[in-house]
């Protein structure tokens, strides 16, 4: 539900394709900026917003439409609550005018007597001076306590020149940095906010009502016309139509969707009409969880990024340690301040955020959603790659191939009752009966009673039969011998089928034959694999050993299948492999291979599976296609080489321009803006590189 709020927005300033807006709401102290943005950029007619907390003032920039005031007006009366979940304020913000009025400031004290120049150089540089001394006396020795020195000691040698430049260079630092974290945090607030705030639902009675997203449950039927966003995942019921999916799997061309076909929340309705029955409540929606990971991205640091601030807070002890050693050796204050002025700091801790928010943009364009900078990480450092088999690197929807029935057991009617006893799992052997009923003109009847064991079967009464359905282990485990299906397993076994034993009241009755086939990418992948640096691919399996390896025995690449196990000796056998330090990275796609995807450094799944399996994973597969895992590894190892290029060139740059204000060839002021000039050209290049498509473009 949105947050009611009462105060009402006061129009400044309007242009044809511009309104300025004064909004007290936003000196809310929880308020979001980056979630209200994003959340405005979704609504009709806004091409940009801009939120300026300090000052309650918000700028849209629009196409044009008339009326637009009035709906601006009436759409943040009812925010979504989101907007104001922001634990803590953040620090306030610089802006142009702040740098160009420090700018102007410093220049005019050139200007002023001696006396009056240093008292303006001291309240320039009295923010940098208290910031410095909170964190020295709250946290330590930190690149802040460095600004702190050199504004300081300039100020009590009289230099007012150089404590104004520095306090300047300060200023501008401050604004570049935010500038740079603002656009790196922007690719990810694209995918920010829910696709859209009120959806059409027609009701049992045939009514059509328009509800808050927040409001749409598993079940209703969601109504979408040409040109609007899907709200919600589910099943078309009626309607054919064109569907764009770019939004949420980077995938330009639009799609047909008709009765039957499942859809995703965030494809846009390019032409046509579509009923959609959800299948997820709307806070459950693929838009609306990708909304929930960036969120929680923009505030998560990754290894990479919390190593950097410690080599920062390292390198910070250095550069104090150099200037003091300068300043004792020599007795030139200049030459000490230049050496405080150059830090390692900003060029050291500042490029990871960025290159880890501009990868996981490009990972989204590319069908691939990052969760977060610490699976990026993982999945570059993985040496093994543990698949699961079916649904991984099997298409996962089996086909019924054969069943056998005991005497006098009806195999259209054990097939009826297996099919029934599944239909509420969503297991890919339960579909592949479901399927076959249905092929068979067979009509499901309701269960009761059912009981799933992962990766094992199902139990439930039928038409008042109790049914027993799963792996030999499962019926043995209810006391049911399948000695007398033995010699139809065997031979439905060697032809690599995944068997499906079936009890019917507490007695054998029949067995059926599922088989799968190979993803068509799937040699591409594990060859592509290999190439890209992975040393051993396993793959873990719940089938029987011999059906696992009649259909992966011809895949080249692996170099060892497992097969009969359940989800706690996949768990067990990842926990193992990971033990032996080489980072191991999981890929699967059913609730069974939760506990697997957990055990790794890293889980990857498939788009559409279950809710756990989507949660434990730190990479989701936007695209039903392997390849996405290529793109994956590629983004995240070239993030890797560009967060090490940038600190290379940082620390060797920097080392420069020490060693030149050390030996008295550059002034605090130029060895400042140099630094600075440094730090952003680096940071510059890198959110460059990593946001470009990989394909050069």
């Amino acid at each position: 539900m949105g947050e009611k709020i009462a105060a009402r927005p006061r129009l400044i300033h309007a242009t044809s394709r511009r309104l300025r807006l004064r909004w007290s709401t936003l000196l809310h102290p929880a308020l979001d900026p980056d979630y209200l943005e994003a959340w405005l950029e979704q609504l009709p007619g806004v091409t940009a917003a801009r939120v300026n907390p300090r000052a309650a003032c918000l700028v849209l920039t629009h196409d044009g439409r008339p009326g637009l005031l009035d709906d601006m007006r009436a759409a943040l009366a009812d925010v979504p609550a989101a907007a104001f979940s922001r634990p803590a304020p953040a620090r306030p913000r610089r802006r142009l005018l702040d740098v160009a009025a420090h700018l102007a400031t410093a220049l005019a004290l050139r200007l002023l007597p001696p006396g009056l120049g240093l008292a303006g150089a001291a309240l320039l540089g009295v923010p940098a001076i208290l910031r410095g001394l909170d964190i020295l006396l709250t946290r330590g020795i930190k690149a802040p306590v460095l600004d702190m020195a050199t504004i300081g000691f300039s100020l009590l040698r009289g230099d007012a020149s150089a404590a104004a430049g520095i306090s300047s260079m300060v200023v501008i630092g401050e604004y570049l940095r935010q500038t740079t974290e603002d656009r790196s945090n922007g690719l990810l607030k694209s995918l920010l906010a829910p696709p859209v705030e009120r959806v059409r639902v027609e009701r049992p009675d045939g009514r059509e009502e328009t509800v808050p997203f927040a409001e749409v449950r598993e079940g209703d039927l969601v109504l979408c016309g040409p040109g609007e966003t899907l709200a919600v995942d589910g099943v078309v019921e009626r309607g054919r139509a064109l569907l764009s999916t770019s939004a949420i799997t980077g995938e330009a061309a639009p799609e047909e969707a008709s009765e039957g076909r499942s859809v995703l929340s965030g494809s846009l309705v390019a032409d046509g009409r579509l009923g959609v029955r959800a299948s997820r409540d709307a806070g459950e929606s693929s838009m609306a969880r990708i909304a929930g990971f960036m969120k929680r991205t923009l505030a998560e640091k990754s290894p990479c990024e919390r190593l950097s601030d410690r080599m920062a807070d390292r390198l910070t002890l250095l550069t104090l340690g150099m200037g003091a050693a300068l300043y004792a050796a020599t007795g030139d204050a200049g030459r000490a301040l230049s050496a405080l002025t150059v830090d390692y700091v900003c060029s050291v801790k500042l490029p990871a955020p960025v290159v880890t928010k501009a990868t996981m943009y490009a990972a989204a364009k590319r069908g691939v959603l990052v969760k977060s900078g610490t699976a990026l990480d993982a999945l570059a450092r993985a040496r093994v790659m543990v698949f699961d088999k079916t649904g991984t690197l099997t298409r996962g929807e089996p086909e019924v191939k054969d069943l056998r029935v005991l005497s006098g057991v009806d195999p259209n009617r054990l097939l009826l009752l297996a099919a029934s006893a599944e239909e509420r799992w969503g297991h890919p052997a339960g579909r592949a009966l479901i399927n076959a009923a249905r092929k068979r003109g067979l009509a499901l009847l309701p269960a009761r009673d059912t009981d799933c064991a992962a990766a094992q079967g199902v139990a439930a009464v039928v038409d008042g039969v109790a049914v027993r359905a799963g792996s030999g282990l499962f019926l043995k485990q209810g006391g049911i011998s399948c000695a007398p299906l033995e010699h139809w397993a065997g031979e439905m076994g060697r032809r690599g089928d995944s068997l499906v034993f079936v009890a019917l009241d507490g007695r054998p009755a029949g067995v059926l034959g599922l088989r799968d086939g190979l993803r068509p990418e799937a040699t591409g992948v594990l060859a592509g694999l290999r190439k890209r640096g992975v040393e051993r691919i396993v793959v873990l399996t719940g089938d029987r050993k011999e059906a696992a390896d009649a259909l992966l025995g011809g895949l080249e690449g692996l170099d060892e299948v497992r097969a009969g196990l359940g989800p706690e000796d996949k768990a067990r056998i990842v926990a193992g492999l990971r033990a032996e330090g080489r980072g191991v990275a999981v890929v699967g796609e059913g609730l069974n291979d939760a506990p697997a995807l957990l055990a790794g450094d890293v889980g990857v799944c498939l788009a559409g599976q279950s809710g756990l399996t989507r949660e434990s994973a730190g990479i989701v597969l936007l695209r039903q296609d392997l390849r996405g895992l290529l793109a994956a590894r590629d983004l995240a190892v070239r993030a890797g080489n560009m967060l090490r290029g940038c600190f290379t060139t940082g620390l060797a740059v920097n080392t420069g321009l020490l060693l030149a204000a050390g030996a008295g060839r550059l002034s605090p002021v130029s060895a400042a803006a140099l630094h600075n000039g440094n730090t952003f050209t680096l940071l510059g290049l890198a959110a460059w590189a990593c946001g470009r498509d990989m394909n050069g473009g």
